[in-house]
């Protein structure tokens, strides 16, 4: 999507969302949509946010991403829930540091609100890239925490499912690369 693109469609696309979040595609809600989202899009702009600019769209990838958000949202709530009810604990808490591999703020946003959003997962800090290039480092406390490894590759299947969706096609060379990287050292 080139630059000249991405700011309707982000209006589009709020608007869109408004109107499902009433449930409604009237006129009258449609347009007060649309108000909502260039009032959105208005406050929006002038705080420096550089996601929009640097992000794309893929719908197919998208679906994937909120199918492996659903799956994963219910797979924790269970676990938490058998947390609850069962007597004594298996609570293992621990608060692991997970560079990432993009440096756009959206992803790393939309990666750090994911990790927050399924119960047992809370990202409590990031460190933004640093000068010389590098990326930055998510902050991630967990309830039934097992492995520093593991949790890495989760948070890292959450990062590549997210730049498919939304990340460049640079980036997403990147995080294939990446993962292509872990994978062989596993193996070995």
């Amino acid at each position: 999507m080139t630059p000249t693109h991405r700011l309707p469609a982000l209006i589009i696309w709020l608007t869109f969302v408004w109107a499902m979040l009433w449930g409604d595609f009237g006129l009258a809600n449609l347009l007060s949509g649309l108000g909502i989202a260039l009032f959105v899009v208005w406050i929006a702009r002038p705080t420096g946010v550089r996601g929009i600019q640097l992000t794309s769209f893929h719908p197919v990838s998208a679906v994937v991403f909120v199918v492996y958000f659903f799956f994963q949202l219910v797979k924790s709530n269970f676990q938490v829930a058998w947390e609850v009810i069962t007597p004594g604990s298996n609570v293992n808490r621990a608060i692991v540091a997970i560079p990432m591999h993009v440096a756009t703020d959206g992803l790393v946003a939309l990666v750090g609100n994911v990790i927050t959003l399924t119960p047992g997962t809370l990202t409590v800090d990031v460190h933004e890239a640093t000068e010389d290039g590098g990326f930055p480092t998510l902050y991630v406390h967990m309830l039934h925490f097992d492995d520093v490894d593991a949790m890495r590759r989760d948070v890292l299947t959450w990062e590549r499912l997210a730049v498919r969706a939304f990340g460049t096609k640079q980036q997403r060379a990147d995080v294939d690369r990446v993962r292509a990287a872990w994978v062989s050292r596993s193996a070995s």
